[in-house]
């Protein structure tokens, strides 16, 4: 059985292609907020400027999530170290099956790095790490991990153990180098912690929670006269480009892993698409755009509800994710399965518009 490995800037080229076949953003997301305006419940503390680093230095653990050569090479000062990129420590192998192949039931592949890792190895890379609920910890990284949104994945895993306070620092190291701050090359260490989890399970959406929305069907309710709106029913927001969105790719255009996915589509019942690129203010900087505007772009949820994201390997919607938090959304959680699991088991159901030819990959045989 092959494992298949990512390339260290698959994913980042692959997500620029994928911005270039962008085409138009849902209506609802365009909806215009006054500019000063934001949700009173948002949690701007998430997001930290290099400034404010710089000021509580001494107060907050910052770790950095890159490569060790990376890091190595010039860091925060202070900033501690994971051992390897944060988003592969964190996350392990998985066989996705691939019932395109008639050669065996069972047949598939194992790619790295895509389920999360079981609760006690994520408690060792912390407790190793030096890292406790006690700390205000900081995370960052580089354009390589925040462009496919990487370097959010780390600030889900830590709020899925129960870590009370976790930061991420807006535009990684390349914003503490426009801001001429100083770096030191020296490895830091902290004593071995005993990190243990305050386990918060509704921050990851299993299949079973995710099937029973797409099974609801909302025009037998229509027709029963129930308000759907009444029903408190979780929304669905699929992070992806709109052509994942709407079932003409299924995965952006020379990823790293477009192969493996046996269909194209998107999630039944799902509520909005809103690619995560849109949250960047530029693709120069990847500073994450203001509040005010990123509420305008989710005017269409309900804060109150709980809210599901999946992309195509959990990235994506771990960064959506960490914006559904900044902006004070009550409940959301992340499927991190996402479309690789949902899309190549023929069993769930799918959607895609209408005209789209296909919405499948050529491997799949035609099915629909």
């Amino acid at each position: 059985m092959k494992i298949n490995k990512l390339g260290k800037t698959a994913a980042a080229g692959t997500i620029m292609v994928g911005i270039l076949l962008f085409l138009a953003v849902q209506g609802a997301s365009e909806r215009l907020a006054p500019r000063n305006w934001q949700p009173t419940d948002a949690n701007p503390r998430l997001l930290v400027t290099p400034l404010e680093v710089w000021e509580h230095r001494d107060q907050w653990l910052v770790v950095d999530l890159r490569d060790r050569e990376s890091y190595l090479a010039g860091h925060l000062p202070g900033a501690i170290h994971l051992g390897d990129r944060a988003h592969k420590l964190l996350r392990t192998d998985m066989f996705v099956p691939d019932f395109r192949r008639e050669e065996s039931p069972r047949a598939g592949e194992v790619y790295e790095h895509l389920a999360m890792q079981p609760v006690a190895e994520l408690e060792r890379v912390f407790s190793r790490a030096g890292i406790s609920h006690g700390q205000t910890v900081v995370l960052y990284s580089d354009y390589e991990d925040t462009l496919p949104g990487y370097t959010f994945v780390p600030f889900v895993v830590l709020e899925y153990l129960g870590h009370p306070d976790v930061r991420v620092m807006d535009g990684g190291i390349e914003n503490w180098w426009a801001h001429r701050l100083p770096v030191e090359t020296r490895e830091n260490r902290l004593p071995p912690s005993n990190f243990r989890t305050r386990l918060r399970p509704q921050v990851i959406a299993d299949e079973t929670e995710v099937l029973s929305i797409a099974l609801m069907n909302l025009a037998v309710l229509d027709e029963m006269g129930i308000d759907d709106r009444r029903i408190d029913m979780p929304q669905l927001v699929d992070s992806r480009i709109a052509d994942e969105h709407s079932g003409a790719q299924p995965a952006p255009p020379g990823h790293a892993l477009y192969e493996a996915g046996a269909r194209a589509g998107r999630i039944p019942q799902t509520t909005v698409n809103v690619p995560h690129w849109q949250q960047f203010a530029d693709m120069e900087t990847l500073l994450l755009k203001p509040i005010p505007e990123l509420a305008a772009m989710y005017a269409a949820l309900d804060r109150e509800k709980r809210t599901i994201v999946y992309c195509y390997i959990a990235n994506r919607a771990s960064m959506t994710y960490f914006i559904l938090r900044l902006l004070g959304f009550n409940d959301p959680a992340v499927y991190h399965d996402s479309w690789i699991v949902w899309g190549n088991n023929p069993q769930l159901p799918l959607a895609f518009d209408r005209g789209v030819s296909g919405a499948t990959t050529p491997r799949a045989g035609g099915y629909q």
